[in-house]
């Protein structure tokens, strides 16, 4: 008899999803909306760990005001109101009946726990830092970004009464741009294939931390550079903030390892989104793309090194290479389609979850556009745990560069061999000491 009420009971769940699938997605009036973008995150054996915007402002956080901002900012994203459900190994976007708030504590939720409303974002604030969590299976940084500009606007609005301009920020009652909620991984996508594809090589230089191992504690370095001089070397030798970064990084790195024995890669992520036409999409639309550093470029002056690296990215960034790197994910994903449930897509994901990227990463979110509102602001910054190695975030506020180095270990080599490289430049800075943090696995399923 109990079998009996136990299948019944299943098909009714069943049956509940389905219905809450074909009833909204990403806004109210959307349905079947599968992730596929984010696939990938949502296969992690104990979860995906959060990613985390930090703001910390001058003077403690208002609380009520916070909420009041959140308020008025959510009415723009409704995509950010929503939570997954799961049918058959597939995750689908519905909107969420119960609405954003924020809390005052230091402990970041789990995603999709009821704890937060099984929400996807979280807003939470401690003394002077408002966090903003969002999973990665929902957007990437460039997704989730004008939300967190829409929602600094409108505190610093309620806060400090503030007159700033709104110029390039999304207000609660502008419309959606086009293709903001479009998936970028539905259909192929053309390109000349009479093209030959670019290949750079990731077989790079390892540096002894990169290596996959339980660790209970994840650390960061927050640096912050005046924006002025950073940009003025940048402009004399035509470099890009993430050209520049990388090759101070992979310097140090030299530096540190002089016998080193391949190329010391930055693995950068490049925003794809204008080569599928999708300029707006909020949804993760992100490539890594390697970039080398030699032997050879220790002998190379600054603008020697940068021509060298932008022509090895820009080759990848051409148009037809990132639409053919485009179908290449949506061949992953449709074989992960074919497969009939939960188990049998987290065993082949198991198989890239094992991956290393030498020798480590940097991802560029650009500028936070906050207009005169950055005068309230200290700082900005965005990291996540779970990450193998090293990486660096980076985002421009206001008049200075913001920089987390992330780390799976504690060690201040690396930012200590950046920081040298800082001042053979002449460029000032303001370091952190380790900062050690923990972002929580999600909680969108049982395991």
């Amino acid at each position: 008899m109990s079998n009996i009420f136990t299948k019944l009971y299943g098909k009714m769940e069943r049956n509940n999803k389905k219905i809450q699938i074909r009833s909204s997605g990403s806004t109210p009036s959307a349905k079947l909306e599968k992730i596929r973008s984010g696939q990938s995150y949502l296969y992690q054996k104990n979860g995906m760990e959060s990613e985390v915007f930090e703001i910390t402002f001058h003077k403690k956080v208002r609380g009520s005001m916070l909420n009041q901002a959140l308020m008025e900012a959510i009415k723009r994203y409704p995509y950010l109101n929503t939570k997954l459900v799961e049918l058959d190994g597939d995750f689908y976007i519905i909107q969420n009946e119960m609405s954003l708030t924020v809390r005052r504590t230091q402990n970041l939720a789990r995603l999709g726990h009821i704890s937060c409303g099984y929400h996807l974002v979280d807003i939470t604030y401690y003394e002077k830092s408002v966090y903003i969590s969002w999973h990665h299976a929902l957007c990437d940084g460039k997704g989730i970004k004008p939300f967190v500009e829409s929602l600094i606007y409108y505190y610093c609005k309620f806060r400090y009464n503030s007159k700033a301009k709104s110029d390039g920020i999304r207000l609660a009652k502008s419309p959606l741009l086009p293709d903001e909620t479009t998936e970028p991984n539905l259909a192929s996508y053309s390109f000349d294939e009479s093209k030959d594809p670019v290949q750079v090589s990731r077989d790079a230089f390892a540096i002894p931390e990169n290596v996959i191992e339980k660790h209970d504690t994840d650390y960061r370095y927050d640096i912050q550079i005046p924006a002025a001089a950073f940009m003025k070397v940048c402009k004399a030798n035509h470099a890009t903030p993430t050209i520049l970064t990388s090759l101070l990084v992979s310097e140090g790195i030299a530096e540190l390892y002089p016998d080193f024995d391949k190329p010391i890669n930055a693995n950068l992520a490049v925003d794809i989104r204008d080569a599928l036409n999708l300029p707006n999409t909020f949804k993760n639309c992100v490539r890594s793309m390697p970039v080398p550093f030699e032997k050879e470029f220790l002998s190379m002056s600054l603008t020697e090194r940068v021509e060298k690296q932008r022509a090895i990215l820009n080759a990848q960034r051409d148009r037809d290479n990132l639409r053919r790197m485009a179908n290449a994910s949506l061949g992953l994903f449709n074989k992960l389609d074919s497969l009939p449930d939960y188990k049998s897509k987290q065993s082949m994901m198991d198989f890239f979850n094992g991956m290393l990227l030498n020798t480590y990463i940097i991802s560029y979110l650009g500028q936070m556009i906050v207009n005169e509102n950055a005068q309230y602001i200290d700082t900005v910054g965005f990291y996540n745990s779970g990450s193998v190695g090293l990486g660096i975030n980076i985002l421009s506020c206001g008049d200075k560069f913001c920089f987390n180095f992330k780390q799976s270990f504690e060690s201040d080599k690396y930012v200590k061999a950046f920081l040298r490289g800082l001042k053979k430049l002449g460029i000032e800075y303001k370091a952190s000491d380790a900062i050690p943090f923990l972002t929580p696995n999600d909680s969108i399923i049982k395991r």
